[in-house]
């Protein structure tokens, strides 16, 4: 009995589902942060609930990406998808330390990064059989 090579069990760390996923995921926030915005200028929505819409807006960016990411890597779903939130998240924690002046890191930072890794593996999941 023929063994396959350890190369074949290693993820592919080539990073290119995961920058397919990144890229996707943020060109769906800025074209839904436009839409936002426009929707905020010409309508009245409190702008009291922009921290929910803003919430609400990464998760289906993370999702999407991750849906992306995962189809183009054909198999793993739920690791191109988590690892593709992941990097979203800390991207997005990122650009807020060299934005927000003020405390960054909080419980609420950790959970929201939690969830976006948790929802871009289920994006991932189901992205993954949008290929078949």
């Amino acid at each position: 009995m023929k063994s396959k090579p350890l190369a074949e069990y290693a993820p592919n760390f080539w990073g290119m589902p995961v920058l397919y996923g990144l890229i996707a995921s943020f060109i769906t926030a800025f074209a839904s942060i436009l839409i936002t915005t426009f929707v905020m200028g010409w309508t009245s929505v409190a702008e009291a609930n922009l921290s929910s819409i803003t919430y609400v807006l990464n998760m289906v960016s993370v999702l999407v990406g991750s849906m992306l990411a995962a189809r183009q890597a054909g198999n793993r779903g739920w690791y191109f998808g988590g690892l593709t939130g992941l990097s979203y998240a800390v991207i997005i924690t990122l650009l807020g330390l060299v934005v927000v002046t003020g405390p960054v890191f909080s419980m609420n930072t950790v959970f929201q990064d939690l969830l976006m890794m948790l929802v871009g593996g289920f994006g991932g999941m189901i992205g993954v059989n949008l290929r078949k």
